[in-house]
């Protein structure tokens, strides 16, 4: 139980600093401190993919997702990917039971993350409020995680731990638009 608890506190924050340091690059204009909470969260994620497998995987996927999306678009996120390679070479893969599972798993998450990008830049509030927040809240890779673990009930605590990442990552959305007005 206490793993499960610093498994999901581990989320919670990866998904916090990650939006500190992607408001302090795009919102606050703050480049040279961004570094910082990027390399956390990339730490972070590091720590996460080397503990299981189905943590590997959700990760791995939502991390090809923004590249091949376009998302990552500044040097600073180096700092970000430079941790997690520092942690999985320090820490080591996990072993990976099914290889073709893993990987069909991977593919729809992937999907799922890309089209949540996309969705996100093509989604205009005026045109569909209700697309529009579908998108911005994630929500294609947040339900497809609940649904691939029907089929891998292995996966499901990644799923939930990608929901409570998600509730990280809005807590500085929120109080950066509450302290920080741009």
């Amino acid at each position: 139980m206490v793993d499960l608890l610093a498994y999901f506190i581990l989320y919670f924050f990866a998904g916090l600093t990650l939006k500190i340091g992607d408001d302090l690059l795009d919102e606050l204009h703050r480049s040279s401190l961004s570094w910082i909470p990027l390399a956390v969260s990339g730490a972070l994620f590091g720590i996460l993919m080397a503990n299981s497998e189905w943590h590997f995987v959700l990760l791995t996927a939502i991390v090809i997702g923004v590249i091949l999306s376009g998302k990552v678009n500044r040097r600073e996120f180096l700092a970000g990917f430079a941790a997690i390679a520092a942690v999985l070479l320090l820490l080591g893969i996990p072993p990976v039971t099914d290889w073709l599972d893993w990987s069909a798993l991977l593919i729809a998450l992937m999907l799922a993350a890309i089209l949540d990008e996309k969705g996100n830049d093509w989604a205009d509030e005026r045109v569909s409020p209700r697309a529009y927040r579908f998108f911005s809240y994630r929500m294609t890779m947040k339900i497809s995680a609940l649904l691939l673990s029907i089929p891998w009930p292995g996966f499901f605590l990644s799923a939930i731990g990608l929901w409570i990442f998600d509730a990280g990552y809005e807590i500085a959305r929120l109080l950066r638009l509450r302290f920080y007005q741009s």
